[in-house]
């Protein structure tokens, strides 16, 4: 039956097949069902030594007594001040002056019966222990089953994003290393069944623990008093997460082969940092919401305030702070819990299928970029939409104290998509044989027309798949520029300076073109090595001038101009003069137009025939 059950698998999915055959054997589900048993125990065990034990006394939450011991506590502070004042007008009266020998016999009777009853409170007090059978276990249980329930929650996204992260990342790194991989590639299974096959079949032992923990989870939820819906719920998101992570890690995998060994390390630890960091991090309305969105853990709240328990304080594995605030374009999606697991299924939705494009297109011709000219503008607009969507939100706190502040929406935007941007250079930049390709065929096209510029070569250009990445990221800039230009455009005149807002925008388009330009140049290089050139001076030109100029005490307050002329010039444009940073940006632009005409004789010369380049005198660039 199992053979049957396996030749259908093998039917379906032939990559799938492969993957599990090897590992469901007996010795592997034998260790995987100990493992999730085992952990499942040792959570049970931890929380089970958090059980009310002696010495537990009469003042602590769980002894049925508290209120009788506090109460008795609140009676003897009382009575130690009664005690206190009858000793104070005691001397007062006993005085010479005031010698009132009735009030001193009325105060004699009033203290001893005082203090008769201070050590009646007190023998009461002696004894503070709480008897075994006043402990309230039953409410230990109740107030605890919740916190069990989503202590397990946690630890089960942790152990399924991180494990099989790495898991999958480790088996592309394997194949890559055989040099099975491209075998694989050569199959006439598509991408989807081979790698479809690989995030079912790779984390298979990893699924089958999970599994081996759903009872367990379930018997703690029921017992908290959450319902099978909202469990179902986070369920659900948790696979969307699973789908989206796995995802991306098939894409790393597949972009990063010359990492190595380090590779499956840095990204389930990227993985496991990303999640640790958004575990508890508040909802503020601001961009930097979005980041909660990538994590299973949103909806965990939900499940806990159906008790009225508080979710917000240290008592749970999680902190999100007032979620039930949280809006995307003005829209509530905090509002419930069942409206938000699906706003982050569709939103989990959006980015998988991202990722599967870049996968289908470069998975089985891994020298092509990792996404077309015309999916990156597509994936500009997706971007920009989403995270426009969370900059909308008013954040805590006053937004307007300082427009060129951190942590504020319109800076965390420009953040984002510098980020955005970055990744894009990388992603639709050609390689070397692409370009030369691409020139040499545009020589032979325009060859009987004037000009190595026209109108047929902007739209190459812009849509061509081995053309030079420049105009697309262009058009890309001027979409995502879109909001900001808006944004400055309706502002009130007294909010902020409209000109310097306008500046930012400049020197963000002039080094986004610039870092685009200085890519493409190094990816002519004919080193074997021009993809890390190309990357480590790209990293240098983001990272040494502004750390330099605060490691050297230098501040855009005390000199605006220098940092300005850095690649972070817009910590200087609230306080340098209008006329500089038009000069500056000037002179970035000049840049940027004389980078583009080395690319160009570049590409030009690549577009010749070897046999004109030699009768020319030229050095031929090799291939």
């Amino acid at each position: 039956m199992q053979l049957n059950f396996l030749d259908r698998i093998g039917d379906w999915n032939p990559q799938l097949f492969r993957e599990i055959k090897g590992r469901l054997n007996v010795r592997n589900i034998a260790i995987a069902v100990a493992s999730s048993l085992l952990g499942q125990i040792l959570l049970f065990l931890f929380w089970l030594n958090q059980l009310p034990h002696y010495p537990y006394y009469q003042n602590q939450p769980y002894c049925r007594l508290q209120k009788t011991f506090l109460a008795a506590q609140n009676q003897s502070y009382k009575l130690n001040d009664q005690y206190r004042q009858l000793q104070a007008q005691f001397k007062i009266y006993s005085n010479p002056k005031n010698y009132d020998l009735e009030k001193i016999q009325q105060l004699k009777g009033s203290i001893a019966e005082v203090k008769e009853k201070i050590q009646h409170v007190q023998g009461i007090l002696k004894n503070d222990l709480c008897p075994s059978d006043a402990i309230d276990i039953p409410l230990w249980w109740h107030d605890h089953y919740p916190k069990m329930f989503m202590s397990l929650s946690v630890f089960v996204l942790f152990i399924m994003l991180g494990v099989g992260t790495y898991m999958l990342i480790s088996n592309l790194a394997n194949e890559e290393r055989r040099g099975t991989l491209n075998f694989i590639r050569l199959s006439p299974q598509s991408t989807l069944s081979v790698l479809g096959g690989k995030l079912l079949g790779v984390p298979i032992l990893l699924y089958l623990a999970a599994i081996i923990a759903v009872p367990f989870h379930l018997w703690l939820g029921f017992s908290a008093q959450i319902p099978l819906a909202e469990i179902c719920t986070f369920y659900a998101v948790l696979i969307a997460s699973c789908a989206f992570f796995y995802s991306a890690a098939l894409l790393f995998g597949l972009v990063t082969p010359w990492l190595g060994g380090f590779q499956s390390w840095l990204g389930s630890g990227a993985v496991l940092l990303f999640l640790l960091m958004v575990n508890f991090k508040p909802i503020e309305n601001t961009l930097l919401d979005w980041l909660n969105l990538f994590s299973p853990v949103v909806v965990l709240p939900y499940l806990v305030n159906r008790m009225g328990t508080e979710y917000t304080g240290g008592n749970f594995p999680f902190s999100m702070g007032k979620i039930l605030n949280w809006e995307w374009f003005n829209l509530p999606i905090g509002a419930t819990g069942i409206g938000l697991a699906i706003f982050a299924l569709l939103h989990y939705g959006l980015w998988t299928t991202w990722i599967w494009q870049a996968l289908n297109r470069h998975f089985h011709n891994p020298n092509s970029t990792i996404l077309s000219k015309h999916q990156s503008y597509w994936l500009v607009g997706c971007f920009e939409v989403v995270t426009l969507g969370f900059a909308m939100g008013d954040p805590r706190g006053n937004f307007w104290v300082s427009p060129y502040s951190f942590l504020t929406n319109p800076v965390l935007l420009a953040f984002f998509n510098g980020v955005l941007f970055i990744g894009l250079i990388a992603v639709l930049a050609p390689q070397r044989q692409a370009l030369q390709d691409w020139a040499r065929y545009r020589r032979e096209k325009v060859a009987t027309r004037k000009g190595f510029w026209n109108r047929a070569l902007v739209q190459d250009l812009l849509w061509g798949e081995k053309s030079p990445e420049l105009l697309a990221i262009a058009l890309n800039l001027a979409i995502a520029m879109t909001p900001f230009l808006v944004w400055i455009t309706f502002l009130p005149g007294d909010a902020v300076d409209k000109t310097k807002a306008l500046l930012a925008v400049g020197f963000f388009v002039s080094l986004v073109m610039i870092y685009a330009s200085v890519a493409q140049l190094m990816l002519l290089m004919k080193t074997n090595k021009r993809s890390l050139w190309a990357v480590g001076t790209i990293a240098a030109l983001l990272v040494v001038p502004p750390m330099s100029l605060s490691i050297l005490g230098i501040e855009p307050v005390e000199n605006a101009t220098l940092w300005l002329l850095s690649t972070f010039p817009w910590a200087a444009i609230e306080h340098a003069a209008t006329t500089t940073g038009l000069m500056v940006l000037l002179g970035e632009w000049t840049v940027l137009v004389l980078l583009n005409v080395r690319l160009t004789r570049q590409l030009q010369r690549a577009g010749e025939s070897q046999t004109k380049a030699m009768l020319a005198g030229r050095p031929v660039l090799p291939n």
